[in-house]
């Protein structure tokens, strides 16, 4: 029977981590067999709008491949060659390119949405990310960031992975309003996750188990257990906010005129 390798780490397992998606990738080829990412990718899905998206950092392309099914046109840039490979096989039909956030120019035209998902906080300079997203929208256009929330769980493990940073929701609101963007929706996401991170991750200081996030159980505790993490992502977290979570997203507007970037702009310094 599954028995888990320290306390809550059939909880902490919902947690990101950058050898759990080197080792999926060498096994599976994608995130969609992930109850974690596979919910997530559909919450984020639901965000965007318009015809022609970017996603920002795609990966293998499960959310090109997702949006692209949904009717939109996709485009995708990725700093890892072997993602890249790995999407153009998976995904031949997709659009990718090879280069960072700051290779915005290798993807042609102007979009109604672009997406940075779980990117944001590897960019050291992450004001001048937003503006180069700002300059690729078309007026009206929405971005679409997750980035790990809560400055105060920062440790070990973001550095690992090559965080600069976490964020509290005003800082990233924040740099949002300072590039020019309105934020029409923010939310927390992946509460459940929360205190056994805080408890494993940060107070144990032991490595995160990621075995369940595989989706290939090895015995009925683990299938049950990955059913009920499904369910309660898609039933709940993709529903509701609890004002805490792991993570945290926001859906913002490039203004349609210069007139209506004025008036949000009066409005916040009305408001500051």
């Amino acid at each position: 029977m599954f028995t888990p390798t320290f306390p809550f780490a059939w909880i902490v397992a919902m947690a990101h981590s950058a050898e759990y998606l080197a080792n999926l990738y060498e096994g599976l080829g994608s995130l969609q067999n992930d109850f974690r990412n596979f919910n997530l990718l559909r919450l984020v899905a639901g965000c965007v709008r318009g015809e022609r998206v970017l996603d920002i950092g795609c990966g293998s392309g499960g959310l090109l491949s997702l949006l692209q099914q949904q009717g939109h046109s996709t485009s995708g840039v990725e700093p890892n060659a072997d993602l890249v490979s790995l999407a153009n096989t998976l995904h031949p039909e997709l659009r990718i390119v090879q280069g960072t956030g700051a290779d915005l120019d290798r993807v042609t035209g102007l979009f109604d949405t672009i997406t940075i998902i779980d990117v944001l906080e590897h960019i050291e300079d992450d004001r001048e990310q937003l503006r180069r997203i700002w300059d690729r929208l078309v007026p009206g256009g929405q971005l679409v960031v997750l980035v790990p929330a809560f400055p105060l769980l920062y440790g070990e493990r973001d550095r690992n992975n090559g965080h600069f940073r976490r964020y509290t929701s005003r800082e990233l609101i924040g740099k949002l309003r300072e590039i020019g963007f309105e934020p029409r929706r923010q939310r927390y996401w992946n509460a459940l996750g929360f205190l056994p991170y805080v408890i494993s991750g940060r107070l144990l200081h032991r490595k995160l188990n990621t075995e369940l996030r595989t989706n290939r159980p090895k015995n009925w505790f683990q299938k049950m257990t990955i059913r009920l993490f499904h369910a309660w992502f898609r039933e709940v977290e993709n529903r509701l906010s609890f004002g805490f979570g792991l993570s945290f997203l926001c859906v913002a507007e490039k203004p349609r005129t210069a007139a209506e970037s004025k008036k949000i702009e009066v409005e916040q310094r009305c408001a500051a």
